[in-house]
């Protein structure tokens, strides 16, 4: 029986958003799904028996696995959770997982414990709660619609030039958990996009906004917030990342009640770096080679 003073911490907005608390039944529902990896941890302390638990998981499309909760020890201090997130990075390096991910509230007791186990912070943002008295009567020039196939290349040209390069192998173009929505222009330029996930408990709406289109940033999140398909009355929760400004200044000048400031965690176990090839055939090679792609040579990889 734990005590009333241990709290559980989550450490996955997108879940706590969309499905609930960590122990609710909608997240244990989730996780059943026998395509992804799932792992919880306990680690006990030798010296008072106390004990804290963690859990991380890697959904089959993606590279990055996540922290979905830690429970903390009574002493928020105490080193074994440092030791637990250890044990849970490792497992996921054991899926293959290139980093583990993780957010966390910028002013958390916690935050020490995850820097000692090698997290690193990429990027701030701050959630805002949205309701239907989020009325704006500007006129736009475009309409928001669902995206397709032959949206995606304007969208990767608009995730790549927003995104810092650092956070961009963490930050996915989308994370394909339903179709999202898209802005054009009057000229017919992609100036905004929205990554969308579900849940029985909210929607998780991340935006992507060019800092320069003719509308007003918040005249864009505005209709996006009206265009939103079957809510059936979920909540809206609008994700600003620190990389993104504007859109956070447009949610703060709006009826939408803004959370915490939370931090984008990340704990590497692959980097990537260039390789300068030691053979090349410039009579038999067309085009550019990617310098950016990691290559490693054959002889290496020798059984």
């Amino acid at each position: 029986v734990f005590r009333h003073r241990r709290q559980v911490v989550s450490t996955d907005n997108v879940l706590s958003l969309t499905r609930g608390a960590p122990f609710s039944l909608s997240q244990l529902l989730n996780s059943f799904n026998p395509l992804d990896h799932i792992f919880t941890g306990v680690c006990e302390s030798e010296e008072d028996l106390s004990k804290c638990f963690g859990q991380v998981y890697q959904s089959q499309d993606v590279d990055s696995a996540q922290l979905n909760y830690v429970l903390p020890a009574e002493d928020d201090a105490a080193p074994g959770l440092v030791v637990l997130l250890e044990g849970l990075i490792r497992q996921a390096g054991h899926w293959g997982a290139k980093q583990v991910t993780a957010d966390l509230p910028v002013d958390s007791n916690l935050f020490s414990l995850f820097r000692r186990a090698g997290f690193s912070v990429l990027a701030k943002q701050r959630v805002f709660c949205c309701d239907n008295t989020w009325n704006n009567q500007a006129h736009l020039t475009g309409v928001w619609r669902f995206w397709d196939s032959k949206d995606v290349q304007a969208m990767r040209s608009l995730h790549a030039m927003l995104v810092p390069p650092v956070v961009q192998p963490v930050e996915p173009l989308t994370r394909r958990k339903k179709v999202g929505l898209v802005y054009y222009d009057q000229d017919g330029d992609l100036k905004a996009y929205a990554d969308l996930v579900y849940g029985p408990v909210g929607a998780w709406v991340l935006p992507f906004i060019h800092p320069q289109t003719k509308e007003a940033p918040a005249d864009l999140l505005c209709q996006l917030l009206k265009e939103l398909p079957g809510l059936n009355g979920r909540h809206v929760y609008i994700i600003a990342r620190s990389y993104q400004p504007w859109i956070e200044n447009a949610l703060l000048g709006s009826p939408a009640q803004p959370g915490p400031e939370q931090a984008l965690m990340v704990r590497y176990m692959a980097l990537r770096q260039r390789v300068k090839p030691e053979l090349s055939f410039g009579a038999l090679e067309n085009g550019k080679p990617e310098p950016t792609v990691p290559l490693a040579p054959i002889r290496h990889n020798r059984p």
